[in-house]
């Protein structure tokens, strides 16, 4: 993960979801072990959001590497857009191309639908806005949850509705292997996800918004219009669970 950067000149706080048998802890001052029996990506985020004692964050997955000064280049980001709570940045995969299809301008994000899906690891936000706002994950989502993916879109959200400034700065901080299926938009996986979040922002029209949506996916042949009625099941079998959940 820091095979670029010395370690030691950065604090990190490790959330191990483990058992009473295979506890971790830590002999460097620098970094802290919290081990917990909960399960759940975003219930591993909330708590190390909690338990942050730093003033600017950023979550890391344990299969990432960052780029050599990606510290410098978040701290001077978040010096330059100080009223911002969170910061996006840019990632790559290990054949040094870029992550996903990225906007290369260095702009204010003010309406998710019009971005490119964020990823966790190219997010970086002020603790203490976050707090203070009692922003966090949604715990139905992430992976280990009802729902695999979907609770950065909902974060997101969650900020542009409490009207806190979300800048994105095309710079490379963080290298990571190819996307998953969960970012596949055509994955059950992923509309699942989709349609279950649609439910919690529009009730029971995200029904109609399934349909716009499958005509998308076909139109950007993500899906074929043969597997129409399957993904629109797909999406409603979400939509259904997530009603009984919440």
């Amino acid at each position: 993960m820091f095979v670029n950067n010395d370690i030691h000149k950065h604090h990190i706080l490790i959330i191990n979801q483990t058992d009473a048998e295979h506890q971790l802890s830590s002999d460097f001052l620098n970094i802290r072990v919290i081990n917990t029996e909960d399960r759940g990506l975003s219930k591993s985020r909330n708590l190390a959001i909690k338990n942050a004692v730093k003033s600017i964050c950023i979550v890391a997955d344990d299969d990432v590497v960052y780029t050599k000064d990606f510290a410098k280049t978040v701290v001077d980001a978040h010096n330059k857009h100080a009223l911002a709570g969170l910061i996006s940045f840019q990632a790559k995969n290990f054949s040094e191309k870029p992550y996903k299809k990225y906007n290369n301008k260095e702009r204010e994000i003010t309406a998710v639908r019009k971005e490119t899906p964020l990823s966790s690891i190219e997010m970086t936000f002020k603790k203490k806005i976050i707090i203070e706002n009692k922003i966090f994950f949604n715990e139905l989502f992430g992976l280990g949850s009802y729902f695999p993916s979907g609770e950065e879109e909902l974060f997101l959200k969650e900020l542009l509705s409490k009207q806190i400034k979300i800048f994105h700065v095309p710079k490379v901080i963080v290298s990571h292997a190819d996307e998953s299926s969960t970012s596949n938009p055509g994955s059950n996986h992923f509309i699942r996800a989709r349609a279950a979040a649609k439910y919690l922002q529009y009730g029971n029209w995200s029904l109609l918004w399934m349909l716009k949506f499958l005509f998308f996916l076909i139109r950007k042949k993500h899906i074929k219009a043969s597997s129409f009625v399957e993904k629109y099941r797909v999406g409603y079998q979400a939509i259904k669970e997530i009603k009984r959940v919440t």
